[in-house]
Order: C-alpha cells, then structure tokens, then sequence
C-alpha cells in the first residue's frame, strides 16, 4: 500500500510540474503512425461523414456565389478535406496539422488547391487574420484545452459560420486507463511521465453540449455512439491502438516501452477477453453548431 501511494504521489506531482506526455510527444506518435492511420480511416470516416453535411452547411452558411472558407483542423491524413473536394460544396480550404508526416500522405491535396500548412493547431489560430464560414475537427479535440480551443474558434469563425466535431468521449477504450496504471505500478522506475488526456474527453452529448454552450454556440445537430472491434489476441488489439493512434503518446509513458509491451499484453488479456476473442470499444460523440443553433 506504501508502495502503491508514494507511486501515485509521484505522479500527482508530475502532473502539477506538467511533466507529463506534451505536444511533442503527440506529434512524434503521429508521425509514426501516418503510414497507418488508414487502418482507423477505414473504419471510422463513415462517422466522420456526419459533421460533413453539404445540404445543412450550405442552408446555413449564406455566401451567395463566393466559395465557402473552411478550416480543416488538425486535418490528419487529409480525410475531411477530400470529402470536401468530393462534395457539392464550393469551398477554398485550409488544412492545418502538427505532424509533418501526416501532411506528406495528404500533400496530394495541394495540387487541387487545399492550402496545407505544417503547425500547432492552437500557434494557428492564436496567429491567423483570416476568417473561415466552416471549421471542421476530427477526433483531434482532447489534445487541446477544449475551453481555450472554442474561444479561439470563435475568433477565427465569422458570424454566421458553422463548427462541426467529432471526438472520442468518456468511457471511450473502456480497461485501458486501468491496465496501463497497473503496468506502471509494478514498474514505477519504467515510468518516465503519465499522460492526462482523459480531463479532456467530452461527457458524450452533454458534454459537448456544455463546453459549446459555453463559449455561445448551439447546436444544430448533436449525436453520440459506439463501435467495438474484435481480435484473436491481446497484441493483435494492442497494436491496432498503436496502429490507428487511438492511443497516441502511450508509448512515451514509460522509458523503454518494448520491454513493458508484454506486461501490457499480459493485463489485456486478463480484462479484455470476452466470449472468445479481445474487444475493445470506441465511443464517441459528435456535433454542428453555430451561435443560433436550431431555433
């Protein structure tokens, strides 16, 4: 028990000094995974698909015959903005990420006039002049303070423009907060800093709802759901995180994660396993929102 209290002792003050997995390390997760961030792609854009709606954004966004500014933040591989492309929506866009390598994938998109910019999301919009009529997020909501993000979407957003998200929630990945603590318990001396991205998931439609409303936006449409993927064995799950970057910044808890992997397999296969195969869930919530919302 002494033992287990100093551990989380420890942590709490690496917390307190933000010593903990930062931006760099969530850049360097990407940048490993952009050859295989198709894998999440495929399973997961058709709920992407929900916050890209050209009949609702165009009803609610007025701009006569001028295309449409878009912000296609922390755009990834470049999913939303070829949907976009692919869309009836007249649009100039700009896609904006942190990691250089998931920009390379998408470097394609130059070519059909996506101005593709290499940054921090939160330096970009702290530093743009421009005004977009739609901002568009996909899954990259809890590595920023939500608070701070939406009041600089705000500022960057015009009057009548529209904001459409979609994130993991709470609950999202069910077992795993508890596995890795364990792991890092029994190997405190592996442990080089904890991560904290979980204070930044939404509480599903109620969440979001609240931190929107928050800043003075609400919603047009606002849903939450759930997939649950199956594998034979624990490291087949274990590397379809690491694969997809579900659990980007992972890696970086600890000094030397090859040689915790097994331990971490091991824990998996004690809670995962259900009726034959290791399941893990992802649970998410999605929006639009304006400053009017639907009334």
């Amino acid at each position: 028990m002494i033992k287990k209290c100093k551990f989380y002792m420890n942590m709490i003050c690496k917390i307190v000094k933000k010593e903990v997995v930062d931006l760099a390390d969530y850049k360097a997760s990407y940048n490993d995974v952009a050859g295989t961030y198709e894998y999440w792609v495929e399973e997961m854009g058709r709920f992407t698909d929900h916050i890209i709606k050209p009949q609702l954004i165009c009803e609610k966004i007025d701009n006569g015959n001028e295309p449409i500014k878009v912000l296609d933040f922390a755009c990834g591989t470049g999913y939303i903005s070829r949907k976009l492309l692919l869309s009836s929506i007249p649009c100039e866009i700009t896609a904006v990420d942190l990691s250089e390598k998931m920009l390379e994938v998408c470097n394609d998109l130059s070519l059909q006039g996506v101005n593709l910019i290499h940054m921090d999301g939160m330096t970009f919009l702290e530093n743009t002049t421009e005004q977009y009529d739609l901002i568009l997020c996909g899954w990259a909501l809890p590595y920023f303070s939500h608070e701070k993000l939406f009041k600089n979407f705000g500022r960057v957003l015009k009057k009548d423009g529209v904001i459409g998200v979609i994130a993991n929630s709470r609950g999202t990945l069910d077992k795993m907060e508890k596995i890795f603590l364990k792991v890092m318990e029994k190997n405190p001396h592996e442990v080089s800093k904890p991560m904290n991205i979980a204070f930044n998931l939404p509480n599903g439609e109620k969440g979001l709802k609240q931190w929107f409303e928050k800043q003075g936006f609400y919603p047009l449409e606002l849903h939450e759901g759930e997939r649950v993927f199956s594998f034979d064995t624990g490291e087949a799950l274990l590397d379809w995180l690491n694969q997809t970057g579900v659990m980007a910044g992972s890696k970086m808890i600890f000094k030397d994660y090859d040689q915790i992997k097994e331990q971490l397999i091991e824990e998996i296969e004690k809670l995962k396993y259900d009726d034959g195969k290791y399941s893990i869930n992802h649970k998410f919530v999605y929006g639009i929102f304006n400053s009017r919302g639907t009334t």
